[in-house]
């Protein structure tokens, strides 16, 4: 292109020479032309590359936002002490990774500031909400529908742990006996802390 460009502008201005630059100026505008549409092509995937991104963001927020909901309604429906201390130090513990994972998908989006801030304030939210829900119906509902949304919430944590989270760390082949180990340490003192509670619960 740069040679191109040389010939047309310093080139001899002969007859035969004149053919030939007239030639040449055809090839470096239809280069421009080229260059121009690569231009807007890339401009256009771009956009819509930011649109799919954004739409990926709210699409993780709902799904968030829907499991912030269950979890915090496990706090609220929490009757005593310990597991009220347990849940709030479970939420705790992945709750800021969440957080940081939705953060970082709105700026990869390319949204407005005032935008992402209104999207994370809805988030925010959803915990009161759901502790609100939880003691609702532990206050007011029949015991039956207590134990169901106890099931329901605690059925949440299974699927995250077991489809996403366990999933992800085995992406990775470094460390696999070591991970499965921690994996299977984790399970048994699950286990363990169960059924010590409920030998307390008996006593």
């Amino acid at each position: 292109f740069v040679a191109m460009f040389c010939n047309v502008s310093f080139g001899d201005g002969g007859g035969g020479g004149g053919g030939h630059s007239h030639s040449h100026e055809h090839s470096v505008n239809g280069g421009q032309k080229q260059m121009n549409g690569g231009v807007g092509e890339s401009d256009s995937s771009a956009a819509t590359a930011a649109a799919s991104s954004g739409r990926s963001a709210v699409i993780l927020l709902g799904a968030l936002a829907v499991h912030s909901i269950l979890e915090m309604m496990a706090l609220g429906l929490a009757s005593n002490f310990g597991d009220s201390a347990l849940l709030t130090l479970s939420i705790a513990l992945h709750q800021p990774a969440e957080s940081i994972a939705l953060l970082v998908a709105f700026l990869k989006s390319g949204m407005p500031k005032g935008e992402i801030i209104r999207f994370l304030s809805v988030f925010s939210c959803m915990g009161p909400i759901g502790v609100a829900l939880g003691m609702a119906v532990n206050e007011f509902a029949a015991p039956i529908v207590d134990s169901i949304m106890l099931a329901t919430v605690a059925g949440t944590f299974v699927y995250v742990g077991a489809t996403e989270v366990i999933p992800e760390e085995w992406e990775e082949q470094e460390h696999k006996w070591k991970k499965f180990l921690a994996l299977m340490s984790g399970i048994v003192s699950i286990f363990a802390i169960t059924q010590y509670t409920m030998t307390l619960e008996g006593m």
